[in-house]
């Protein structure tokens, strides 16, 4: 799939994940301008439309809830978080919210394989720290290196891994282990568990959890290199919303064969 073309501005210069900002690069955060507040009833129908011709892509007739929202990036250590990336950033919902919640030096780089999305995005979302990229998360380390970025601190992404060709779902795994930063974390939101054998395949550390008030209630998934050797001890921590959860790994799902659809934007 198409990578895209990718600015060549200071923005753009490779940095190692958690390297430190250059004074240039120290700016006020600038203003997004998000489909939330710009056309929400276009997101809406736009979601919608792709939702009658793509339903096992997108398995809701609506985007993601605020209360899926904040329950992922409060996973999200912000103080650090210099590059991260989205698969099926859909029309923007964790999109903006990221953009809102990150760093003036930060970048982050939205994979969309919908052209409609892509084009949406564009149009909507203007952020200099934005990248929207109309490729597939199966090449995220090409799509990196042709920007001039190092490694990822956090990956998030609600693709659907269950309905894709197996080769295909290895392939984006795999990248994504390549990809993170040592210490960072590949945040997995899904309406089911049967994605998490194939994370335990690749992932160090699997940990789940389970936000109810979303439509539909959704399974997240976080997944790191190595296992959290302080929190497995302690059995809790406390994540960047300032709550405290447990990150105790479960068992996978002995229901394996439903399909998990994709929770976009």
């Amino acid at each position: 799939m198409p990578i895209g073309d990718a600015p060549a501005d200071a923005g753009s210069r490779r940095r190692r994940a958690g390297s430190p900002a250059s004074p240039s690069e120290r700016q006020i955060v600038p203003k997004v301008s998000s489909p939330q507040r710009s056309s929400s009833s276009e997101q809406l129908l736009l979601f919608g439309r792709n939702f009658l011709k793509h339903p096992r892509m997108l398995g809701s007739l609506i985007p993601s809830s605020r209360f899926l929202v904040n329950h992922v990036l409060a996973e999200v250590d912000w103080s650090r978080a210099r590059v991260l990336l989205e698969y099926g950033p859909g029309v923007g919902t964790f999109t903006t919210e990221i953009l809102r919640r990150m760093r003036p030096d930060a970048v982050l780089v939205a994979l969309e394989t919908n052209a409609d999305f892509v084009r949406f995005l564009k149009g909507k979302v203007r952020d200099d720290r934005l990248h929207v990229i109309h490729g597939s998360a199966a090449d995220a380390d090409a799509v990196l290196d042709r920007l001039q970025l190092d490694r990822a601190d956090y990956v998030i992404s609600g693709i659907p891994y269950t309905t894709m060709p197996p080769g295909l779902r290895d392939r984006i795994l795999r990248k994504t282990h390549s990809v993170l930063d040592a210490n960072g974390a590949f945040l997995v939101y899904q309406f089911t568990r049967a994605v998490l054998p194939y994370l335990q395949q690749v992932f160090g550390s699997v940990h789940q959890d389970f936000e109810p008030l979303n439509v539909m209630p959704a399974r997240l998934f976080y997944c790191r290199h190595h296992i959290d050797r302080a929190a497995a001890e302690n059995g809790r921590r406390t994540n960047g919303s300032g709550r405290s959860k447990s990150l105790q790994p479960l068992a996978p799902d002995r229901t394996g064969t439903a399909k998990s659809p994709r929770l976009s934007g």
